[in-house]
């Protein structure tokens, strides 16, 4: 086991807070491995070196298969070693077996908020104590994803705010487009109708 504060040891006690609640902050990658397993002692140090490199972008969450088979039997493990991308507490992506370092840094790397998410989430920290500047991140990621729901909502908070009713009800209406609206959006569009 690494001493890093990025790799963490999941037991049954913790995996609920170090995987599930964890990843609504920053993504965990897990790794379902088992010290018999000649690939996973492979793909391991890759991981935990990674780990290391990314310094705590991600967490790297490692699962003893034979120690806590009630978590691998929830994920559905039938072959390790065994990878899973975790954000906002759903999985993301994974793969079974062994992959090169390379390919492994992309499956990391595809898991890491994007520029946009980042600044969204700059924007949302920023609401209350300098609105015009949280305005002005939401519209910047905006234009850098400009399907990034967060944004959206974030900005369409900050307009009814200010009182810029016709401006939310065009953000509310871009996002019905989709079919379905989030809970966030959905008290703006309540707030909205009061």
């Amino acid at each position: 086991m690494s001493n890093s504060p990025h790799v963490i040891d999941i037991n049954s006690e913790n995996f609920e807070a170090e995987v599930v609640k964890r990843s609504t902050s920053t993504p965990v990658v897990v790794d379902f491995w088992a010290e018999w397993c000649g690939p996973c002692r492979q793909i391991g140090p890759v991981l935990e070196g990674l780990a290391e490199q990314f310094d705590g972008k991600f967490v790297l969450a490692k699962v003893d298969i034979d120690k806590y088979p009630d978590i691998a039997e929830g994920f559905g493990i039938r072959s390790i070693p065994a990878v899973f991308g975790i954000k906002d507490g759903q999985i993301i992506d994974s793969f079974v077996g062994g992959m090169p370092q390379p390919a492994i840094r992309s499956f990391i790397e595809n898991l890491l908020p994007s520029e946009a998410e980042i600044t969204a989430a700059k924007a949302k920290s920023l609401e209350e104590s300098d609105p015009a500047q949280a305005e002005e991140l939401y519209r910047h990621a905006l234009r850098l994803a400009p399907d990034l729901s967060a944004a959206e909502i974030g900005l369409a908070r900050l307009l009814l705010a200010r009182g810029e009713t016709r401006e939310v009800h065009a953000w509310l209406k871009r996002l019905e487009q989709r079919g379905f609206l989030e809970p966030e959006a959905e008290k703006i569009k309540a707030e909205l109708t009061v």
